[in-house]
């Protein structure tokens, strides 16, 4: 009780508060990693490093792309690689970028949320309780120390949200026209360009506002958000490249323009993600949404009733959810489906704290099965968040021990050449002359060929050796052995505690015979200076 009223008395004290929420956990995370990589600034995932090396060809080149001299569409985030490389061209490229940005991104996210809360009439204690639980379930310092641009998706979408939602609102208490607001245009722009997920929420929008027969307003927003994405696939198209990213068309799903292929995609793919449950407890968390979301439209019946923009934020999620969970993808470090998480989240603790106790009031009765659902209910999102809190180290050092390490290989022997792989993040930064992405991020033949459907074995040979690769790196559990043994194989290297990377294992092949002398000498003699733990053995 002395807290409560301690808070209250002093709310000055809410947001440098959660602020420390925010920033001790990263610090703290960043400490262990440096322990283990010697000071060297490390991420938990590849994909930041494909983020810089594209933002430092923008940058320096004038180039979109893993190569200086050459398009590739391997950014699924167009506003965050024009902002990395705006950045680059003013401080030049540094690793530590991308932490910088999210590390503002985060402070500022959280400011703008503590911002929302004061306008909601919560209580300075409630506020605080309501950041922490928003801080530590997305979790958002798990975002910031990925370097990626969920931290800002978090942002953008949460002020389209709450605006359209107020604005939805203003409109239903106001009679006479009421035209679509600047700054709901601006969050639907950027929500579209920091990340693709973000047309999930334009269409539900664009739908609602249709139902509501706005339908000028409709087509306006949709037409207007949609401009970013518009404007690069046909950018991409010129290249020769597609619509859409590589990134984006090697995880989509589509359905075949036929009765058996739409069959197909709607009771294979659709519910088989939405029900499935055997894919990791992000995409176990995320399903539970589409659970505890409606659950809260009917408990929250009446408040919702007199209360329009919680019912437009909670429809806008429930259905966002619906799209996501069946077209785009969970997990991967706890970083897709952030947003969403956010977001429910903030809405469900508001509701709780200003109507909690009226509508659970006849759940007093029979506390012991309340709490059990409760529980229940709530347990995915906690394991998720406890599971991304013990991983993040571990996952930094994984990428130190095994990308970065090939990174470092490939530049100190082979900086020149041209060489195959796959998790091409790290080679590429440091490396001079691009690899050749043999599962196709940054390789439109590749990603053409499994498009047109003659990837294969034979392809990859061929392509690898018409590109002048001499060698490979690779996870051999990713490729075919009618492959593999085309090509001659020299060593692998093994890390421990594997959380992050696509295979605790990466093998070095020579596509020459010619090359294996060699590749086996730099590898012997590159072997003193790699971490303790890891495991080598030649062939």
């Amino acid at each position: 009780m002395k807290i409560y009223t301690l808070f209250n008395e002093r709310p000055r004290f809410v947001l440098p508060l959660a602020l420390l929420a925010l920033l001790i956990p990263v610090a703290l995370i960043e400490y262990q990693v440096a322990r283990h990589t010697g000071g060297a600034f490390m991420y938990p995932l590849d994909d930041t490093f494909i983020h810089l090396t594209v933002a430092k060809n923008l940058a320096l080149n004038g180039t979109w792309g893993i190569s200086g001299s050459e398009f590739q569409s391997a950014s699924s985030s167009l506003l965050y690689t024009l902002l990395l490389a705006a950045l680059i061209r003013i401080f030049s490229a540094h690793a530590w970028i991308p932490f910088i940005v999210n590390v503002i991104s985060g402070i500022i996210l959280i400011t703008v949320i503590f911002k929302r809360l004061q306008k909601e009439n919560i209580r300075p204690f409630g506020q605080l309780i309501i950041l922490l639980a928003i801080i530590f379930l997305t979790p958002i310092p798990i975002l910031v120390i990925s370097g990626m641009e969920h931290t800002l998706q978090c942002l953008f979408s949460f002020l389209f949200i709450t605006r359209l939602a107020d604005w939805l609102e203003q409109s239903d208490n106001e009679s006479g026209k009421n035209s679509l607001p600047l700054s709901l245009l601006l969050y639907g722009v950027l929500c579209s360009a920091i990340r693709y997920e973000g047309l999930f929420l334009i269409a539900i929008a664009c739908l609602l506002l249709l139902y509501k027969r706005k339908i000028g307003t409709a087509f306006l927003l949709g037409f207007i958000c949609v401009l970013p994405v518009v404007i690069f696939g046909l950018y991409s198209i010129s290249k020769g490249s597609y619509f859409l990213p590589n990134s984006v068309l090697m995880k989509s799903e589509g359905a075949r323009l036929s009765r058996g292929g739409i069959f197909h995609f709607v009771f294979d793919v659709i519910l088989r993600k939405l029900t499935v449950t055997s894919v990791g407890i992000s995409t176990i968390a995320t399903q539970y949404l589409l659970i505890i979301l409606p659950l809260s439209y009917l408990f929250f019946e009446d408040p919702l009733k007199k209360n329009a923009r919680y019912r437009y934020a909670l429809i806008l999620l429930i259905f966002c959810t619906f799209l996501h969970i069946s077209f785009a993808s969970t997990g991967w470090f706890y970083r897709y489906e952030a947003y969403l998480i956010m977001n429910s989240v903030f809405i469900l603790s508001v509701l709780l704290y200003k109507y909690g106790s009226g509508v659970l009031s006849g759940f007093r009765r029979q506390p012991l099965v309340t709490g059990f659902i409760m529980v229940i209910l709530l347990l995915p999102a906690g394991f998720r968040s406890a599971s991304a809190f013990m991983q993040s180290s571990r996952a930094c050092v994984n990428i130190y021990n095994q990308q970065f390490q090939r990174a470092k290989f490939l530049k100190t022997y082979y900086d020149n050449q041209p060489v195959a792989a796959n998790d091409i993040g790290a080679i590429s930064y440091y490396k001079k002359e691009r690899p050749l992405d043999l599962v196709g991020l940054a390789s439109i033949k590749v990603v053409r060929s499994i498009k047109n459907h003659y990837f294969s074995p034979a392809f990859l040979d061929s392509l690898s050796k018409s590109e002048h690769v001499g060698i490979a790196v690779l996870y051999e559990s990713w490729f075919s052995d009618s492959l593999l043994v085309r090509w001659d194989k020299v060593a692998s290297w093994t890390i421990p505690d594997n959380v992050i990377c696509g295979d605790s294992v990466v093998t070095f092949y020579a596509l020459d015979k010619a090359k294996i002398p060699d590749l086996k000498k730099n590898l012997q003699e590159f072997q003193p200076v790699l971490p303790a733990g890891i495991r080598v053995k030649y062939f």
